[in-house]
């Protein structure tokens, strides 16, 4: 379940720097961003609340292969 919610969280991120970008460029505010950054900031530190030790960088493509079929 943590590796879930780190793969999640760090893919809500991505998404929210691109969203963000998106509406700079349509010179809007970027809350949009702003709301999917934060929600995918709240999931990694749900999955490392989970994870008894935490997460580092390196966990992330161990998380993807304990995912993966």
């Amino acid at each position: 379940m943590a590796d879930i919610l780190l793969l999640l969280g760090v893919a809500l991120c991505v998404l929210s720097l691109i969203a963000a970008i998106a509406a700079v460029i349509r010179t809007q505010p970027p809350r949009s961003g702003a709301i999917m950054f934060l929600l995918g900031i709240l999931l990694i530190f749900a999955g490392a609340w989970i994870e008894p030790g935490g997460f580092t960088v390196q966990d992330i493509p161990q998380a993807w292969r304990n995912v993966s079929p």
